[in-house]
This record gives structure tokens, sequence and C-alpha cells, in this order.
């Protein structure tokens, strides 16, 4: 299993990752493929802060604790992890079902910052396509963002539609940290760029990412994911449920 350990203002041990790596490794008997943990340790204010982060099964679980002692810290969000783990089985089995029986599905609660995420992931589609067929893509169906891969470049963007009837493509710049915002107006099945605005482009954690779009009371929250490098795009479902776009490749 390849764990990612971040230590911040406490010295780096090999017994605590060696404790976190024992808690971690029956995760494997849960879930079907983990592709990787992200384990931060932290002191704030004389208080250990544990912060762990697991990309399996097409999905995010966060959980973030703070305790007087770090391996306290770490025990109980291991055993929040659990709980969640169990929580998102249960829900699936609960979706299976509902689908069978044509029932609604189950609404999914917003959490609290400091308590469980999980976050439901997804890829953009591979199929390359222009800022035209990208709008027209939104239109037909219905979406509040798209995330797409260019025409012939290596690079993803994120369309939305904006209050005045036009439309913002977001799109990372290469190598330097910012993002370009073109308005475009959409006119007789082209597009006609309106406005270009440079702004700087943060590099988060998946847990940083979240603090931030719910501190902000923001809609949505376009940042290059700092484990992958890539544009990622966080945003809340209908239920409001925590989802993550990120690019397919």
């Amino acid at each position: 299993m390849n764990i990612a350990y971040y230590f911040k203002n406490i010295d780096s041990t090999e017994a605590i990752k060696t404790y976190v790596a024992d808690k971690t490794t029956k995760l494997q008997e849960r879930m079907h493929h983990i592709e990787g943990v992200d384990a931060r340790f932290s002191v704030e204010r004389q208080n250990q802060m544990f912060e762990i982060t697991v990309h399996a099964d097409a999905t995010v679980f966060h959980i973030r604790k703070t305790e007087k002692d770090m391996y306290a810290a770490i025990d109980l969000a291991m055993e929040v992890l659990n709980n969640q783990i169990d929580r998102y089985h249960k829900k699936i089995a609960e979706k299976n079902t509902a689908l069978e029986n044509l029932q609604q599905l189950p609404v999914f609660n917003q959490p609290e910052p400091d308590e469980a995420a999980l976050i439901s992931v997804f890829e953009a589609p591979v199929k390359p396509m222009d800022d035209t067929e990208a709008i027209l893509q939104l239109q037909a169906n219905k979406y509040r963002f798209l995330m797409f891969h260019h025409n012939n470049e290596q690079r993803y963007s994120v369309v939305m539609a904006r209050p005045d009837g036009n439309y913002s493509v977001v799109s990372p710049l290469p190598d330097d940290g910012q993002y370009q915002e073109t308005v475009v107006k959409l006119e007789a099945g082209e597009t006609k760029p309106l406005t270009e605005s440079l702004y700087p482009m943060a590099k988060l954690t998946i847990a940083e990412a979240i603090e931030r779009l719910e501190e902000n009371n923001l809609d949505y929250l376009v940042f290059v994911n700092d484990e992958t490098l890539r544009m990622n795009l966080l945003f809340h479902g209908k239920h409001g449920e925590l989802i993550i776009k990120k690019p397919a490749i």
C-alpha cells in the first residue's frame, strides 16, 4: 500500500509511521482497491493533529482529529474512518436495493468540517473537445460544471454557466501556478471571447480544499491537487454530498 507521510511542526519518526502503517494495512481487508493513503501529522497550539485521506473504490475518505497525544488522535481518526467505511458499504447496499426496487435513493447530508468526509470521485471524459463543444455538452446535459480535455492539448479545463447568460472557461496555465478564466459568449453555435483574467491557482490537499470551500461558503473550488499535481474541481452535489471531478489521464 502506498502511504505518503507529511509532518508539520513535529519530528518525523519511524515509530509513528509504523503505527499508522499497521492501522491502515487492515483497510485492505475492507476495501476492494486502495489507490493511496495520505497521512499528515501536525502540532498547532500544543494540540496534536492527525489527518488521513484514503483514496479507495472511486471514493475519497477524509478524517481529521485533534488530541493532546498524537497516538490518541490516530486511534480516534481510524475508529471514525472504519465507521465511515461501514456507513459507505451500507449506503452502497441501500442504493443497490433501491435500484432493484425502483425506490428513491438515500439523501446524503453535508459533513461538518471536522467530521469524516465521504467524497465521490468522477473522472472527466477522455474524448477531446473544444470550448464550443464543451458548452453544448453542458447545455444538453444540464450540468452545472463540465471538466473536459482540450483538442490537441495535454490539459483539462472547466466550463460553467454564468448568471449573465455567458460562460466561463477556466484553464490552468503550464508551470506558473496560475489559471486563466475566459468569459465567452455562445452565438450561432460559435464561441466569442469577451474577457480574459488571470488568477493564482492554489495547490491544496483534499483536506485543505474542503476547508477552503466550507469556510468561504463557495459554490465550487478549482485547485491543483497537492498529491497528483493535476487540476481538480470540488463542489457540492444536489444532495449536499461532496464531489470531486479529476482528469481521466
